[in-house]
Parts: C-alpha cells; structure tokens; sequence
C-alpha cells in the first residue's frame, strides 16, 4: 500500500460509494443526510440499485452514485462531482425525475410519490449560485410572487465544496462542517484532527482508513485514488504548458505590436490555451488574477 494515503479520498465518486454505500457505513451515512436534510429525521435507510433505465430504450439511462431509500420511503440520490460540467444543473433534475417515475404506477392513476431528494456534493461553484457564498444552497418548488411552497416532493441541494476554504483551526464544532473539512481534506491527512471529536468522526475516519479495509475493498480504492491523482497531474502539466505557449505567444506578438497590446494579447491567449486543458472560467480567472467575466470575454473573443 502507498505510504503517501492513509485514507480515501471521499470527492472520488468511486471510492465515495464504495467507503459509503455499504451497510457497514450505513450510520455514517445517515448522521451526514440528517445534516443535510433538515425537514425530515432519517432513522434508517436501505441502499437501493445505482442503475435507473429508461422508459424509452433510446433516451439516456442514469447510474447514481448512491441511492438510498429512508424509513418513512423517502427516495435520496447522492451525487458526488470533482469536475465542472456545464450542464450539471440540468443532469440533477434529470436524474430526479427517475426516483418520481418509478414510483409511479402507468395503470393505477394514482400520482401520489414519496419525497425525492436529490444531493450534489461538488468539489467545484455553479455558475446558477454566483455571488451566493452558502456552501449549501437548496431548492424546491415556489409559486414566483408569494414565495409559497408548492410541494415539498421534490427537493435539490447544492453542496459547493470550492466555497470551502475553512482551515483545521477555523472550525468551530459545526457537524456539518466537519463533513465538508473531511470530504475536501482528509487523504491528505495523517490522523483524525482533535478538532472533529463528535463521535461520527471517529466512525468516518475508521471506515476511511485504508489499512482496515478488506483487500479487494482497499485494492479498488487504492486503483481509483491513483488513477485520479495521475490525471490530475497530467493535468496540471497541461495547464502549465499552456500557460507558458499563451504567454509565449503573446510576448513574440509583443515584440512587434507594443508592449501593452502584446501583454494583454498573452494574457488572452494563456487563458483560452488553460481552457482548452480543462480548467474552468473560475480557475483560470484565479491565477491571472482576473474577473470571471474578463476571462468570458477573452475566450468568446478568440
């Protein structure tokens, strides 16, 4: 086993179902959607199948990350996202829609559903929720003037893990938080901080080790955890590659075209060179030192 992990790294999809979906973990799991979820208690909850088919065998399928389905037969759909997609908004309501369909019988006229919760745990902002500075963000159905709610049935919940930046000693014993530490931290950690003391830390944390894992449980983990960090390595390559071509470029313009100009042009071409690598707007906005809209239209431009 690699000295450099002692435990899993959680934003990982794979490795988050297979560290949380499993009935061992199961009280874990239901003290964390009891802090997320705050209009219902979760006493218990069965895990259910990942894999939702289509009705119409050429629209698309879904496989979640975690489902789950409570004791009062709530539906919770666990999604966890490490990279920005741009249509990641609309994939969350698609994938509520199967948890309402299939509860549903076609023959029987009856549309009456249990709850559907839909939780997105994402290392990354929306774009939908800019200038919110909540990490959590939820949203349901509400008539436009009044405000008032029109059911509570279907409910979506937004935890932008980028809004994060607390430190180890910035937390203040806020459970929730300590989620949010651990999700974004804790496989760069050695050992549980004394900072998370309440005793579903102390569960997380055993469970995540990997040491203590079985073999074909800690050799999956290990499998995806190394892939992901070799891909996050190629890619911060590519980015400095591309940084260093777009500045390149911009500078040789420079020679011949003024100094101002030719700066600004590199600075131009560096972010549409860091987006064609993957990054997104926010990122590159953050290392030139630049406002997300500045870059926006950097890149339309080009």
């Amino acid at each position: 086993m690699p000295a450099d992990f002692k435990y899993a790294d959680l934003m990982n999809d794979d490795v988050f179902k297979l560290v949380f979906g499993q009935e061992s973990s199961k009280d874990v799991m239901i003290e964390f959607l009891n802090r997320v979820i705050t209009d219902r208690v979760i006493v218990d909850l069965d895990f259910m199948d990942k894999e939702m088919k289509s009705l119409d065998r050429d629209r698309k399928d879904s496989i979640y990350d975690m489902f789950c389905k409570t004791d009062d037969g709530s539906r919770i759909v666990v999604e966890v996202q490490r990279r920005k997609q741009d249509t990641y908004i609309e994939r969350s309501i698609y994938y509520s829609t199967f948890q309402i369909r299939n509860q549903v019988d076609s023959g029987s006229g009856d549309y009456a559903f249990c709850p559907v919760y839909v939780i997105n745990i994402l290392d990354f902002n929306i774009d939908e929720n800019r200038g919110n500075p909540n990490v959590k963000t939820v949203y349901r159905l509400f008539e436009e003037k009044t405000h008032t709610l029109l059911t509570d049935k279907l409910t979506l919940i937004y935890l932008e893990l980028g809004k994060f930046n607390k430190m180890l000693e910035d937390l203040d014993g806020d459970v929730l938080e300590g989620f949010y530490f651990c999700l974004k931290n804790m496989h760069r950690l050695e050992e549980r901080p004394e900072a998370l003391n309440h005793g579903v830390f102390k569960r997380m944390f055993d469970i995540s080790e990997l040491i203590k894992m079985d073999d074909v449980t800690r050799s999956k983990v290990l499998m995806k955890m190394t892939t992901e960090r070799d891909l996050r390595n190629q890619m911060a390559y590519a980015r400095k590659e591309a940084i260093a071509e777009g500045l390149a470029e911009g500078r040789e313009r420079g020679l011949a075209e003024g100094r101002a100009e030719g700066r600004a042009e590199g600075i131009a071409d560096a972010a549409k060179k860091m987006m064609e690598a993957g990054m997104s707007v926010e990122q590159i906005a953050k290392i030139l030192q630049l406002q997300a809209d500045d870059v926006n239209k950097m890149i339309s431009l080009g």
